[in-house]
This record gives structure tokens, C-alpha cells and sequence, in this order.
């Protein structure tokens, strides 16, 4: 459940983070979106996985976990259509190296690519979960 101010919570943990270079492990998709999901909860599902430091240690735990949709669904329950995803919800998209999760911003999901923080269009995920 999430906190009575999770929007603005939310949104200063973006405007803190903004500007911040991926690193795996530390700053990347999973870390942007498991930290978005604990201001807005409370609750850091970070801490349910092992740490990684390279893109093949992250891939290597997911594929341990089933996949990203299967690691996501266990945490977050069943998985909805992306054209259900409201703001605050979990969006899995690609970004052209593999799953990319993002937390909804609405219209847009932040995200964070090779280049650091970014936004992508919600409608071109693939799957989302309620938060």
C-alpha cells in the first residue's frame, strides 16, 4: 500500500537522482525502480535480491528468478496489460539491451538506460503491475 504522500515523495526521489550515471548494482533499472517502489511504500524489495555489479551478474539473478515478468510478478502480484499502468505502477519495457523497468509517470516511464535517467513512452512497455 502505498504512503499518503507517495507522489511527492516520489517525485523528489526523481529530482535527487536525476542526473546520476548507471552503474549496475548500484544505479540502474532495477535500483531506480525498487527505490521509487520503497519511497512510495516503505517496503525495499532491493533487499530480496542478491548484489550485482556487472549487467551479466544482473541477468544471470534474473534468469534465476524466472525471467524479469516472473521476478516482478512474485514481488508485485499478477501482471496487468500497460495500458492499465496509472501512476506510481511498475512498467517492463525493452530499451533495445533487455528488460527495462520504470515506475509510471503516466503517459511516460522513467527509466534508466546507458545513458543515465530517461523517460519512455508507457504504451510501448510490454507489461505493468500495480504498486
Amino acid at each position: 500500500m502505498r504512503l499518503h504522500d507517495w507522489w511527492g515523495r516520489l517525485n523528489a526521489y526523481l529530482l535527487e537522482n536525476r542526473t546520476r550515471p548507471r552503474e549496475y548494482g548500484v544505479w540502474d533499472c532495477w535500483q531506480l525502480t525498487g527505490g521509487g517502489v520503497f519511497v512510495m511504500t516503505g517496503v525495499d524489495y532491493r533487499a530480496q535480491l542478491p548484489t550485482y555489479t556487472t549487467l551479466e551478474e544482473g541477468v544471470a539473478i534474473l534468469e534465476a528468478q524466472g525471467g524479469a515478468v516472473a521476478m516482478l510478478t512474485t514481488m508485485f502480484g499478477e501482471a496487468k496489460h500497460v495500458s492499465r499502468a496509472m501512476r506510481g505502477d511498475i512498467v517492463l519495457s525493452d530499451l533495445g539491451d533487455g528488460p527495462a523497468a520504470g515506475i509510471c509517470l503516466g503517459v511516460e516511464t522513467v527509466t534508466v538506460s546507458p545513458g543515465g535517467m530517461e523517460t519512455v513512452r508507457t504504451l510501448e512497455g510490454s507489461v505493468a503491475w500495480t504498486v
